[in-house]
């Protein structure tokens, strides 16, 4: 017999042992009884008794052995103690059911009691021992712990808005506006490998890169049928005048190779071709299946810009976990919606220019993320170039650790393709003094 949801039924608990000494059902509206027989007593196989990391949400199979001459079994099921209400009571099930299984779905990480009464056609019946187990912990929260337990990352800002802009240096004028001639992307001493240096540097443990920003260009070659106009790195002159680079591979590699976890920013606002689902599941798709495990996709221009309604949050969802669970990766999503809520989101973003840094209390999975540069643009200009103290960046980072938040520090390599040599020097400073304090760990 198959349940597709949980009901609650019933309003008793879990009793004591019975006259023969076997557990039972207190309280419970009982089928007619005249004798109880010990030859009726169901034996429980599956899930095992006091069994841990009982598989949720999928189908759980619920089993016992079948009893010769039962006409019909009752199964009762109840969650978090065996005192509880329970959430399924079923008295239907006849003796075609004996070699048959129940199947429910139920919640992660939590401890479940069941028991099975057997009842011949005279009225006989008997009741199993409790049966206990624990499902599976949430894999979800783990991916939040394990991301929150990074406590410091780099931000990368690189790519069309690095060379074609508008209204700089105000922050919210530096993005380029989509439609721009790819041959304007043209870095002339690109080395991604100083990047992952400068972030092993500051001891980071992972690196977010904008592999696409709301512009629309791609510093991957993209190659759907999903956009009208392709606009990536493979449609430059740089591109194909340097081998064919595929910067996010080399990105990926250069993170890996020196112990740290790579990301990838994904803008969904696109100033280039209008976002579609298709277009944003096609490219997704390709980000994390071409680029082996990635750390975590840190959504923009989503829920505050394009809006839940043209590109809807659950098939994203959706892809991003099948894939995970058909490739083995821990990708997790991170939605810069400004909502600092776990809403359309799996981790709550402060982006602490507009939303101040993580609230004192917080106990939500959080990343604080902030530019490096004094002036607080993302991307590069060449204007104002200081940054903001060492002092200043470790205070943030403890203070984003303190309420269960990491720290997201934003750099910002300039039209050679380099991080310019002040920042480097500050997160050098930042990675020493840390150490030394205690701060960030080596």
């Amino acid at each position: 017999m198959l349940f597709s949801m949980m009901t609650s039924c019933g309003n008793a608990p879990f009793g004591s042992a019975g006259p023969t000494g076997i557990d039972t059902i207190a309280k419970l509206p009982r089928l007619p009884m005249i004798t109880t027989d010990s030859s009726l007593i169901p034996v429980l196989t599956s899930p095992a008794n006091q069994a841990t990391g009982v598989p949720a949400k999928k189908a759980v199979v619920f089993a016992w052995n079948p009893v010769t001459g039962a006409s019909g079994y009752r199964f009762v099921l109840s969650a978090n103690t065996r005192i509880a209400d329970p959430i399924i009571d079923d008295s239907t099930l006849t003796g075609a059911d004996t070699s048959d299984t129940i199947t429910v779905s139920l919640s992660y990480g939590t401890p479940y009691y069941w028991v099975v009464n057997a009842k011949n056609h005279d009225g006989k019946m008997a009741w199993s021992t409790i049966g206990s187990f624990t499902t599976e912990s949430d894999p979800l929260v783990k991916l939040q712990n394990d991301y929150v337990g990074q406590k410091f990352g780099m931000f990368i800002h690189f790519g069309m808005s690095t060379f074609a802009r508008y209204n700089f240096p105000s922050p919210g004028g530096e993005w380029e506006l989509g439609g721009e001639d790819e041959n304007l992307f043209n870095p002339t001493s690109l080395n991604v490998g100083q990047w992952a240096d400068v972030a092993k540097s500051a001891h980071c443990k992972y690196v977010v890169v904008t592999a696409k920003h709301h512009g629309g260009f791609c510093l991957w070659p993209s190659n759907g049928p999903w956009s009208m106009k392709p606009h990536s790195i493979a449609q430059s002159a740089w591109y194909q005048q340097n081998g064919n680079r595929d910067i996010l591979k080399e990105f990926v590699d250069s993170v890996r190779s020196r112990g740290m976890e790579p990301g990838f920013y994904y803008s969904v606002r696109d100033g280039t071709n209008p976002p579609t689902l298709p277009m944003v599941l096609g490219q997704l798709t390709e980000l994390l299946t071409n680029y082996g495990d990635i750390k975590v996709l840190w959504f923009d221009g989503w829920g505050w810009y394009v809006g839940y309604f043209q590109i809807p949050y659950t098939p994203v969802a959706s892809l991003v976990h099948e894939l995970n669970a058909k490739l083995g990766h821990h990708t997790i999503i991170s939605e810069n919606n400004h909502q600092k809520a776990l809403w359309n989101t799996e981790i709550v973003q402060y982006e602490i220019p507009i939303d101040g840094p993580p609230l004192s209390g917080n106990t939500l999975p959080s990343e604080g993320n902030e530019p490096l540069r004094i002036d607080d643009c993302w991307f590069w200009h060449p204007m104002n170039n200081s940054s903001k103290s060492t002092k200043f960046v470790l205070d943030r980072i403890s203070s984003a650790n303190a309420v269960n938040a990491t720290y997201l520090l934003d750099l910002t390599p300039d039209t050679t393709g380099l991080i310019p040599q002040y920042q480097v020097q500050a997160m050098n400073d930042i990675g020493a003094t840390g150490v030394q304090q205690g701060v960030i760990q080596p």
